[in-house]
């Protein structure tokens, strides 16, 4: 190949580069802003999920120039439509994000409300059997108790989805063991605190 070909080359692929740059930013633009993220998301699930690498790279590299809730908000959900396992670390990671305020209380509401709310979990719920192994691995380590309802949860959701839900049941079983358990102790203890005043 010349010099000439090797030029011609370098100048087509930066050409093709600029637009491409251009389309990825504005897709960041379109799934990170609340008005626009749905007509992002179906855009891209429409398109079969062609964007799902350059996604997956984003959950470790943002772009620049975007709101980060808003964008992992949109990451979540297309990775939910999608049933994208290879995002479920970032799935997980992310699993208390929350697309507008919610209290604790608000937990005790029917489960659709709950998944609105949470745009992760609601995308673990979608992926279903796989983000439950990967939700029971990680409640198996020292997880932060703000995660744990969460866990718990999604796992409950994809059982009741899923007839062959053992391992969920078992990991159900034992969680209602450790809140029982935690109960018995927390009543014992205000039983005490009531009696000394």
């Amino acid at each position: 190949m010349d010099i000439k070909s090797v030029l011609i080359a370098v100048a087509s692929s930066s050409l093709i580069a600029a637009p491409q740059a251009a389309r990825d930013a504005e897709l960041a633009q379109l799934i990170s802003n609340d008005t626009t993220r749905q007509n992002g998301v179906d855009r891209i699930v429409v398109g079969g999920g062609r964007e799902i690498p350059l996604l997956l790279s984003w959950t470790l590299n943002p772009p620049d120039h975007v709101d980060m809730h808003g964008l992992n908000v949109g990451l979540a959900d297309v990775f939910g439509r999608l049933r994208t396992v290879e995002a479920i670390p970032f799935l997980i990671k992310n699993i208390r994000l929350q697309r507008w305020v919610w209290d604790f209380q608000s937990w005790s509401r029917a489960p659709q409300p709950i998944e609105g709310a949470f745009p992760a979990v609601a995308a673990l719920i979608q992926i279903g059997p796989e983000a439950s192994k990967a939700l029971m691995r990680f409640a198996s380590e020292a997880i932060p108790n703000d995660d744990r309802l969460p866990v718990i949860f999604v796992i409950s959701q994809i059982a009741l989805a899923n007839a062959n839900a053992q391992a969920e049941r078992a990991f159900l079983s034992s969680a209602l063991g450790e809140a029982n358990l935690e109960r018995f102790w927390a009543e014992e203890g205000l039983k005490v605190a009531d009696e000394q005043h």
